[in-house]
């Protein structure tokens, strides 16, 4: 236990240090040691709704990788918004990953960029990096414009108007500067983005909304907002998908909270209570991505569509569906995360008798709980193993993982979707608060077992970090 507490201790403090050094700079540039330099590749410009844009990114600090554990791909439209964005998971400063493009995206150019949730702060000009794409959306599609015949830049900048064999391609390479190594790929080039592969920097921007610098050293860091906070006031976050985890927060005098998920990786909803069941009004949940405004010189230009472009987007389409569905395959995350206490006892309830009741399933099957009635509510007290005795409160309750703070209501709720009832028969520490045990209940598919979400609780869609991802290239 000593072991656990002193690795707690010493990734608060190194967290601490980084966060302080990183916050010095203020308006400045950070020192060569603590910026990080963000870089990516697509393997191609021109993509359909609903399809992957696949990103292999980099992130590296002067003298190595980044301990950044993830990376922010977004798509960011001509009016400076964000369309859409995803969690990449970093590993040595490294990913291979992707963003799917909303099947609701309108027919448009994009600016794709990457970065941490810490380097746009630190130095715009390596912190971010940034191309512009194309999304076509057959359903959506852009306003009538000239025909634009399709090109493919050569060495010299020339433009080719295809190539036709390898003789060609061979004479290309012989004609190439005199250089040591020399890499290269065959990419379908996109003949409706001028200039497709030319670069962008920080001057694209006129404005970085300042945010807190949040060092994801160990996983996401979830930013909540509250309106009219009240320092005093404990927060529960519970996240919830493949895996589930509760966290706990105050508000600061500004009113904002930060839960760090650490482990957890592959989630899909948040849910956020008071312990009093006190309503939330204006309550919110802050993007992680940044926020910025173009600079009046930069345009993302105007996607130009004509009839005669049907047969090579109707031959692009096909391709790109065959590419997805024969090339990737998946790692399994195999990282098990820590509940937050090891069970005294443990109830998986397929091995006893179905009662329609989770009162009748405590009384008759675990005999270190009991149920009480209270102001003609029930309410349950767990045996305190440490001294013999019974608690005079309410323990934790969880079903996966989400708080229940209405006991009366759990003791009458139908368990017949429960798998496993866990018991912790001592008292248990949550940040700064100490509960009479725990009762945990686990449902088969990780879905509270159908009870019912609290009146005033607040339910999120928010995906999570993508799974790690590995192609046959």
């Amino acid at each position: 236990m000593m072991t656990e507490f002193m690795i707690k201790i010493f990734k608060l403090i190194f967290t601490l240090h980084l966060c302080i050094g990183f916050a010095s700079f203020g308006q400045n540039k950070a020192s060569a040691q603590q910026q990080e330099f963000v870089s990516f590749s697509t393997p191609k410009t021109l993509y359909f709704t609903g399809e992957k844009i696949w990103i292999e990114a980099e992130v590296n600090l002067s003298q190595g990788p980044s301990p950044s554990k993830i990376l922010y791909a977004e798509l960011i439209d001509a009016g400076s918004r964000s369309m859409a964005y995803t969690m990449i998971p970093l590993e040595n400063g490294k990913a291979l990953n992707y963003l799917i493009a909303p099947d609701q995206l309108p027919s448009a150019h994009y600016l794709l960029r990457v970065y941490t949730r810490m380097s746009a702060y630190l130095d715009q000009s390596t912190g971010i990096a940034q191309q512009l794409i194309t999304v076509i959306n057959p359903l959506i599609p852009p306003q009538n414009s000239p025909e634009i015949s399709p090109v493919l830049p050569d060495w010299t900048g020339q433009n080719l108007t295809q190539v036709r064999s390898r003789e060609q391609l061979q004479a290309l390479l012989k004609n190439a500067p005199n250089t040591t190594k020399i890499s290269g790929g065959v990419v379908l080039a996109n003949p409706f983005l001028p200039g497709e592969q030319e670069s962008l920097n920080s001057s694209i921007y006129s404005e970085l909304k300042p945010k807190a610098i949040l060092p994801e050293l160990f996983g996401h860091i979830l930013q909540v907002k509250v309106p009219d906070p009240d320092p005093s006031l404990t927060y529960f976050a519970s996240v919830h998908g493949k895996q589930s985890a509760l966290y706990t927060a105050h508000p600061d005098e500004s009113g904002r909270m930060y839960f760090d998920i650490g482990g957890l990786t592959h989630w899909d909803k948040v849910i956020l209570q008071l312990e009093d069941g006190r309503e939330m009004p204006g309550m919110e949940i802050v993007a992680p991505v940044i926020e910025t405004k173009f600079s009046p010189d930069f345009k993302i230009p105007d996607l130009k569509l004509s009839e005669n472009d049907l047969q090579f987007l109707n031959f692009w389409l096909k391709a790109s569906r065959v590419e997805t569905f024969y090339t990737e395959r998946y790692q399994t995350d195999s990282v098990e995360i820590v509940t937050g206490f090891v069970a005294d006892h443990v109830f998986d309830l397929d091995d006893y008798t179905r009662f329609d009741q989770v009162e009748t399933v405590v009384r008759e099957y675990v005999p270190s709980a009991f149920v009480r009635t209270r102001d003609r509510k029930k309410v349950f007290r767990l045996l305190n193993q440490a001294n013999n005795s019974v608690f005079d409160t309410n323990p934790l309750i969880l079903v996966d993982a989400m708080p229940v703070f209405d006991s009366d209501l759990l003791s009458e709720f139908n368990p017949k979707q429960i798998k496993r009832l866990e018991v912790l028969n001592r008292e248990f520490y949550l940040n700064d608060r100490i509960y009479s045990g725990v009762l945990s209940f686990s449902s088969y598919d990780n879905n509270f077992g159908l009870f019912p979400l609290a009146p005033n609780a607040r339910f999120f869609d928010y995906l999570g970090i993508r799974p790690m991802v590995s192609l046959d290239r």
